[in-house]
């Protein structure tokens, strides 16, 4: 690349330099592993077995959910067994400096998993170590379940727990125990 000679070309060509190294940094960064679930224990949270042989804990970028034990973090839980238990995913993530755990973007046949859970309606949109190019499609996914009255979306805080609840892409089930 010829940079016309200028004032501060100096100046222009490091900035050059230093914006190329950033972004062969950024992409060398993202890393990709493939396995299969053998446990989740949440929406967002589930132990991979890699092809490897290894055993990762990993958590979803992009989502958050209810934890488990509350309505909607038991079904987004259930959701995600159903879309990924038995079933070959590829995770693509970021290694943390100094960090053991895994966090990333789950695919199964070219589907992104995390989106899948916000679709539903199951998750929220949290931008936290989700790449920038990523968030405003997750936002999106967000608002068209929020606009539908999919999952957490759907109705007041008022209305009985005991009614039955369908959730989308999954089966009716009960948020209380039958008495």
């Amino acid at each position: 690349m010829i940079i016309p000679k200028c004032r501060h070309s100096n100046t222009l060509r490091a900035l050059l330099c230093c914006l190329l190294l950033f972004s062969v940094e950024t992409a060398a960064a993202l890393e990709q592993m493939t396995g299969h679930p053998t446990q989740v224990f949440s929406g967002n949270e589930l132990l991979l077995l890699t092809s490897a042989g290894t055993v990762h804990r990993v958590k979803l970028d992009g989502i958050s959910v209810e934890p488990p034990g509350q309505q909607w973090g038991d079904a987004a839980r259930r959701h995600l067994q159903t879309l990924v238990m038995g079933r070959p995913v590829t995770l693509v993530f970021q290694r943390e400096r100094g960090s053991t755990a895994l966090h990333g973007q789950l695919r199964h046949g070219g589907a992104d998993i995390n989106m899948r859970l916000l679709n539903a309606g199951l998750a929220r949109f949290d931008p936290t170590g989700l790449p920038p190019a990523e968030r405003e499609s997750y936002a999106e996914a967000e608002r068209r379940a929020r606009s539908a009255g999919l999952g957490i979306w759907g109705g007041d805080a008022n209305r009985p727990q005991s009614r039955a609840r369908i959730v989308p892409g999954g089966i009716l089930f009960r948020a209380e125990p039958w008495h």
